[in-house]
């Protein structure tokens, strides 16, 4: 089968350039066209837009094919492959939460998306070396994957590259979540409150910064910043309610880690989040009544 893709060595003979030119006609030659590229781009952002994963990369491969040089398509068609990885993550840890051999598979999956996934946006920083989204996407990539000393860089290296962020406080928290994942407390804290400077509701940041004062068990503060993500309705975070359980255990507050185990449970309740708040608060006994009205 002829590999069009890649053009075989050109031959020195003159029968064997007659053959190379009868090769070259059967392959399929793309067009450059930068308008082209373009459209298919858009159509990949709204098939993404609407979870249509498989026409979405589609797309991009075609916007790809007509311009080659088109930063933006690697990004989004690496964001498509990122996008499958938070769904096998869904399915590994929050549907139900998997172990043995289907947990295995299901961990190898994830890695090959986000290897995926950080093959296209290394291709979009390579095209255009200042492109900062793609330098965080990467940064968010490598944490994933247990790569925090990576993560750190790429974020550093994303902040340096403000006028193609679309969000600097998303990407501080990441970067503040590789010093937490390095055990960095203090640096981790710093960024995490920057971050909140920039969105000072934002549930990842408040969350991490929780994280932080946990593992310092200062936990008066600790409970602050789970309680804050616990009770704000746009978060629906299970890990904070996990975590305020712990926190409020430690602080023998039994009535108030009571509540905070059921709040977890009634999120995702076949999810591993739900497994650790039923075991870790299985002996807080049932819930607390409801008061009368």
């Amino acid at each position: 089968m002829v590999m069009c893709s890649k053009v075989p060595a050109v031959p020195r003979n003159t029968l064997g350039l007659l053959a190379f030119a009868a090769l070259l006609a059967g392959c399929p030659t793309v067009e450059h066209d930068p308008k082209k590229s373009e459209h298919q781009l858009s159509l990949c952002r709204a098939e993404l837009n609407h979870h249509s994963l498989e026409a979405a990369k589609a797309d991009c491969d075609r916007a790809i094919a007509f311009n080659p040089t088109n930063d933006e398509a690697y990004l989004v068609r690496g964001a498509i492959a990122l996008t499958r990885a938070h769904d096998t993550e869904q399915t590994l840890e929050i549907d139900g939460c998997l172990t043995g051999l289907d947990a295995e598979s299901t961990h190898k999956d994830l890695d090959a998306q986000l290897r995926e996934a950080d093959a296209d946006f290394e291709q979009a920083t390579k095209l255009t070396p200042d492109y900062g989204e793609a330098w965080a996407d990467r940064a968010q990539v490598h944490n994933l994957l247990e790569d925090p000393v990576t993560g750190e860089k790429y974020a550093q290296t994303a902040l340096g590259y403000p006028a193609r962020l679309v969000n600097p406080g998303l990407t501080r928290a990441g970067l503040g979540w590789s010093l937490y994942l390095q055990k960095k407390q203090i640096d981790a804290a710093r960024e995490l409150r920057a971050a909140l400077q920039f969105q000072p509701k934002m549930c990842v940041a408040t969350y991490r910064l929780g994280r932080v004062y946990f593992d310092r068990s200062e936990w008066d503060k600790a409970s602050e910043y789970f309680q804050t993500v616990s009770d704000d309705p746009d978060c629906k975070s299970q890990e904070a309610s996990l975590y305020l359980m712990k926190t409020k255990l430690q602080q023998g507050l039994v009535d108030d880690a009571r509540d905070a185990r059921d709040a977890c449970l009634k999120l995702s309740p076949k999810s591993c989040n739900a497994a650790q708040c039923r075991a870790d608060g299985g002996a807080l006994g049932p819930a607390r009544p409801k008061a009368a009205p």
